[in-house]
């Protein structure tokens, strides 16, 4: 069963409390086709009240579906990705104070009617994680320039051509 990613302030004592979700994309809001969960996402958080001021601690896991760089093959990326955030009433978000947690690489979220809701903390988080340039293994070999064959999978015969330097032109060029 999925659950709903929202925990009251009335459930967060002074010591602080561990929490841990399991949700799907749609409990994400998640539409987007860049970001293919693929499996169930895993939070797992600690709360703590200082204040007004909720820090959240913890870690998401799950899996995504990515294209390669290198062979356009498809292929699922497993997740572990941090979490730091602090929730500030609404009304404070754009405070000095607000600005303070930012300059310290921690992020921001506002919360309403005292209940936190996760879910754009980890969509952000989920986002943040996909690489500039996903590739399916470290050693991917990638296409063939020449057939478009995929290297990982068959060794094509192309014989490469090995490409000179651009100024090779210039050395048979004479000024008068």
């Amino acid at each position: 069963m999925m659950q709903q990613l929202v925990v009251g302030l009335s459930a967060i004592p002074e010591e602080g409390i561990s929490r841990s979700f399991v949700v799907d994309k749609k409990a994400l809001g998640i539409t987007e086709p860049e970001l293919f969960v693929v499996q169930p996402v895993r939070i797992t958080c600690e709360f703590f009240r200082f204040g007004h001021e909720i820090v959240v601690q913890g870690s998401v896991r799950s899996a995504i579906r990515l294209t390669c760089g290198r062979c356009a093959e498809e292929f699922a990326l497993p997740l572990a990705v941090p979490v730091d955030a602090v929730y500030l009433p609404v009304h404070d978000v754009s405070s000095e104070r607000a600005r303070e947690i930012e300059a310290g690489a921690t992020d921001v979220y506002a919360y309403v009617e005292q209940a936190l809701d996760l879910a754009e903390m980890v969509r952000d988080r989920l986002f943040l994680s996909i690489p500039l340039q996903p590739l399916c293994a470290v050693e991917c070999k990638g296409l063939c320039p020449s057939c478009g064959m995929n290297r990982n999978v068959v060794q094509c015969q192309c014989a490469e051509v090995k490409l000179g330097s651009p100024f090779e032109l210039l050395k048979g060029l004479r000024l008068s």
